[in-house]
């Protein structure tokens, strides 16, 4: 059937799958081949012969929580429907924050492999890639937004604006992690809201 995914991807897609369903329940540690065989309904040597070891699993296991976690393709996008260039700046940081809490797990996951990483160069270098491509995706966003107003962001760079952006999501993802009953969206978005409208001086 033309379109069709080969039966190859298809289980090398659950045993991902699987896999994070291990890591999801019982963290990293509890990532072995066995278990992730059992939960893909599969032999252990089936999950060495896609990956060779728990350590390739591991590291292929990132890749597929960091295409569905910082860049997942489900989140909704309206940010074209908005012409004011702080507004769209501001939803486009709403919609990832939203986001947070519903797939906490794998937010929750992505801080594990942060840990793993200070030991696992390979790990630490794909993390780092896809905070950069995160950040660098809020660059459009805060170029328009400096551009429309120069007298205001005098001095700022869309670079770093994009940076704060950024590392405000990310900062609330680890309260997501930390405080899940205690983190509040609109409490959040508002706190922001009122520092991005102080005037520049007042920030001096």
């Amino acid at each position: 059937m033309p379109g069709r995914r080969a039966p190859e991807e298809e289980r090398r897609e659950a045993i991902l799958r699987a896999a994070f369903a291990v890591a999801a329940h019982g963290r990293l540690g509890a990532v072995t081949a066995r278990a992730v065989a059992a939960e893909a309904g599969v032999s252990a040597g089936l999950v060495f012969f896609y990956f060779e070891s728990v350590d390739k699993l591991l590291v292929e296991l990132l890749d597929w929580l960091l295409a569905h976690t910082l860049v997942a393709a489900d989140k909704p996008d309206r940010l074209s429907e908005v012409g004011d260039p702080g507004a769209r700046m501001m939803l486009a940081i709403r919609r990832d924050v939203e986001w947070l809490p519903k797939q906490r797990e794998r937010v929750e996951l992505f801080f594990d492999y942060w840990v793993l990483g200070t030991r696992h160069p390979a790990i630490r270098r794909k993390i780092r890639r896809a905070l950069n491509r995160y950040r660098d995706a809020f660059e459009p966003l805060a170029r328009a937004l400096v551009e429309s107003d120069p007298e205001r962001y005098s001095g700022m760079s869309a670079e770093g604006l994009a940076s704060v952006a950024a590392g405000f999501v990310e900062g609330c993802a680890l309260q997501v992690v930390m405080d899940p009953t205690e983190f509040d969206v609109e409490r959040s978005m508002t706190t922001l809201a009122a520092l991005v409208r102080a005037p520049a001086s007042s920030l001096a």
